[in-house]
């Protein structure tokens, strides 16, 4: 039976693949994917943030990675490549620097009215559809890399997996996707719950688990489903109507992590309360995300593990913008919780102050597509310097995920991911809202 199972499910994933390929925005020509050497000319190259601008580098492609950085801008003769005939990206006016890292991402979202009805209304081709538009809006504006951190639906697991599996491949354009595909949360704790108990059960949520053994189950069933992450909800939501302080035990907590980390994926621990971010971070959890309410315990264990923070500065930003002016009767839960928040710092502020590890996770799906980098301008804002933010979003996302000897720098052996912006970002962070060229394992995107 489960030998079906996982057949229909193949199936039906190379079906989304096919629609993606069909109606997505695919490779005008061979020479769109990387399989023969191409040639970078940087005016000014950035190989990571922090450090400053080299002048004039040619960079040498070779299947999707960086085989080789020279000093001036020379010609495929100068390298021996006239046989090759090696594609030319001429930069030669701009800043080249790493793509950016965004790891909270939800590209099957809509920042419209209405999103609740898409959820039990649209099925996974059209969400598979939703996804790739997003993912283009996602890859113009210089992120390259982005974690999709779920939603609990089924349907939402079979069209993120597709597109993730459609960009590799190559048959469509848009970032590197890594996917939690549904986050594992314990009965009633799944955040899925807007409808009533008959529509929320037929919906059913995916990755939900009770006790120990069956986190440990949840965790492999999700790592055999295509997860490249685990997502873990250790409170409960602003959205609830009462905000568990913690969802899971230390028992079910610490079983996630280690069989997550027993199957080679990192794992992000998705809360906002101190009691709940605490146990994860006891855990081992590699990334907390969102976390408004810290306390001083946080602060030592984020030091004391490495663990990575992610805030969403962005999305507290707008959520706070779009709160009623006046205070109404019976406002939703979430209302009172953003208006409390609203009257004090938010803890990325300190966060930087206590120089814990600090990551890019914008939150689409609350923010609109394409605005991801706007939170570096309000790390900025905050009190990092342009080349902090930079970090980030490059080298301490990179980290945080494992892969800091593939994305997150430019330098030899790594992935192509690139991006070209008119003036140095390190000196004004702004420069990011204009990008001039993105390039995902050595492809310019469209």
């Amino acid at each position: 039976m489960a030998s079906n199972s996982n057949g229909f499910r193949t199936i039906g994933r190379c079906a989304l693949i096919a629609v993606l390929t069909v109606l997505g925005q695919s490779p005008a020509n061979a020479d769109d994917w990387p399989d023969k050497p191409s040639l970078v000319y940087a005016g000014h190259l950035i190989r990571a943030a922090g450090r400053p601008a080299e002048k004039d580098r040619t960079l040498v492609l070779s299947k999707g990675r960086i085989s080789a950085i020279h000093e001036g801008l020379l010609t495929p003769a100068e390298l021996g490549l006239t046989g090759a005939k090696p594609r030319i990206v001429d930069l030669r006016s701009a800043y080249v620097l790493p793509g950016l890292i965004d790891l909270h991402v939800h590209l099957t979202t809509i920042v419209e009215p209405g999103e609740a009805l898409r959820t039990v209304t649209l099925n996974s081709a059209d969400l598979a559809l939703i996804a790739r538009n997003n993912a283009l809006k996602t890859v113009r504006a210089g992120v390259t890399t982005v974690v999709d951190l779920g939603t609990g639906r089924k349907a939402h697991e079979a069209a993120i997996f597709a597109l993730r599996d459609a960009i590799s491949a190559g048959r469509v354009s848009g970032p590197r996707i890594l996917a939690a595909g549904s986050p594992i949360s314990p009965t009633g704790a799944s955040r899925t719950a807007r409808f009533a108990p008959a529509v929320n059960g037929a919906l059913e949520p995916q990755g939900v688990c009770n006790g120990a053994d069956d986190c440990r189950r949840a965790v492999r069933e999700q790592v055999k489903r295509g997860a490249d992450v685990i997502n873990f909800y250790n409170s409960g939501s602003l959205n609830d109507a009462f905000l568990a302080p913690q969802t899971l035990t230390a028992e079910e907590m610490s079983a996630i992590v280690e069989t997550a980390h027993s199957l080679g994926r990192k794992v992000v621990a998705d809360g906002h309360t101190a009691k709940g971010v605490n146990m994860a971070l006891r855990a081992g959890a590699d990334i907390v995300d969102t976390v408004p309410w810290p306390d001083d315990e946080t602060w030592r264990l984020l030091h004391s593990t490495g663990a990575v923070f992610v805030p969403h500065l962005q999305a507290f930003r707008v959520s706070f913008a779009q709160l009623p002016p006046v205070r109404r009767k019976n406002e939703p839960p979430v209302f009172e919780r953003l208006r409390e928040l609203q009257k004090r710092p938010l803890s990325a502020e300190r966060a930087r102050e206590e120089g814990v590890p600090m990551a890019l996770g914008s939150d689409p799906g609350i923010i609109r597509h394409g605005d991801n980098a706007r939170d570096l301008e309000d790390m900025v804002a905050m009190g990092m310097s342009p080349a902090e933010a930079l970090a980030a979003a490059t080298t301490t996302g990179a980290r945080a995920l494992g892969l800091e000897r593939h994305i997150g720098a430019l330098e030899v052996g790594m992935s192509a991911d690139m991006i070209a912006v008119d003036t140095d970002p390190q000196q004004d962070i702004t420069a990011i809202r204009n990008i001039r060229a993105v390039m995902v394992r050595g492809r310019l995107q469209p």
